[in-house]
């Protein structure tokens, strides 16, 4: 596979579902001007037709309320569950005591503990069943270190699935593996990290289409949990999980599963985002049989995302590179 660092020489500095953007626009003769560097903000022009794109897919298709409803987690929890998604059971709580009080409620449950409003999984940690007290109000204070309100609800086991949907149509689904390494029974943690981070596709700050694995205080605490340092030597095939969260921007990995999934897990997504309204959007699913009829005991739909990356499709870690960017022209309108 070719080194999406170079996708397009000169604007690497923009983040690459930008640049997957400026490259489709410029094959087609669409003029680029890129207004504000850091915003990543885009205007795109062919005769008279104007468009501006912001971060890839923020567009006029989706509505300042739609973008508003999608970001926060009770609201877009409350159309979901109202157009009859399922959605993981939970409540949310918009002070600290609240939601201690509520320890014993989530004791003997392993559940997610998460900020309203986030994204790239800032903020969001698991807790295990019987839990210490300690322990479940250290991710109610991170939580809430994030955001005004949290939300507390059931942990669904099994993979967790990204779902783009451009229109009416799910074009895209990616498996979303939290940051990993696989033991050789040789090399420690930290000299796997380092030998899978020298792969070119690995840079930071969303300019590649993976991100490198880091080794901070957040993957020693879940090393930690498992009885692991930096310096441990798995067992050769053993895949060690360093991250909790399985957002690509953390260093995990991503697969194309889009000839896998059932059908009627891309009718849920499309419903999802009917339920907000959304034009462009990533469904978040997570399931423990994909390719299976849905269970409605083994999935659920976890969130909508209101700015879904386009790399994670276009340029996977492995499985099969899916044009996302050109549809998102032709959903503007451009020809």
């Amino acid at each position: 596979m070719s080194n999406p660092k170079a996708l397009l020489p000169g604007w690497e500095d923009l983040e690459i579902s930008t640049q997957i953007i400026i490259r489709e626009a410029k094959e087609r003769g669409i003029s680029v001007d890129v207004i504000d560097r850091k915003e990543n903000f885009l205007r795109l022009k062919q005769g008279s037709h104007v468009e501006f794109v912001k971060e890839a897919s923020k567009t006029r298709l989706d509505s300042l309320m739609t973008y508003l409803v999608m970001e926060n987690k009770i609201a877009s929890k409350l159309v979901l569950s109202e157009n009859g998604v399922r959605v993981p059971i939970g409540r949310n709580y918009g002070v600290f005591a609240d939601a201690i009080g509520d320890y014993a409620f989530f004791q003997n449950k392993k559940k997610v503990i998460k900020p309203v409003t986030t994204n790239f999984g800032i903020g969001i940690g698991i807790s295990n069943p019987n839990d210490s007290l300690e322990s479940f109000s250290y991710f109610v204070k991170e939580a809430f270190s994030h955001s005004s309100s949290i939300i507390i609800e059931e942990f669904i086991d099994g993979p967790e699935y990204r779902f783009l949907v451009l229109g009416d149509e799910v074009v895209a689904v990616c498996n979303r593996v939290p940051a990993n390494v696989v033991g050789d029974g040789v090399q420690s943690i930290a000299e796997l990290i380092q030998e899978k981070n020298k792969d070119p596709r690995r840079g930071e700050g969303h300019i590649t289409a993976l991100e490198k694995i880091q080794m901070t205080e957040v993957e020693r605490l879940v090393l930690s949990g498992m009885g692991y340092d930096f310096s441990t030597i798995p067992k050769k095939g053993e895949q060690v999980f360093l991250r909790k969260n399985s957002n690509i921007s953390t260093g995990g990995d991503s697969i194309d599963v889009t000839d896998v999934v059932h059908p009627e897990y891309k009718t849920i997504a499309l419903q999802a985002a009917k339920a907000a309204n959304a034009v462009i959007c990533g469904i978040d699913i997570i399931s423990s049989a994909i390719a299976e009829k849905p269970n409605p005991n083994r999935y659920a739909v976890l969130e909508i995302n209101f700015n879904p990356v386009l790399y994670i499709h276009e340029f996977p870690y492995s499985g099969k590179p899916r044009a996302v960017g050109d549809k998102i022209l032709n959903l503007l309108g451009f020809t």
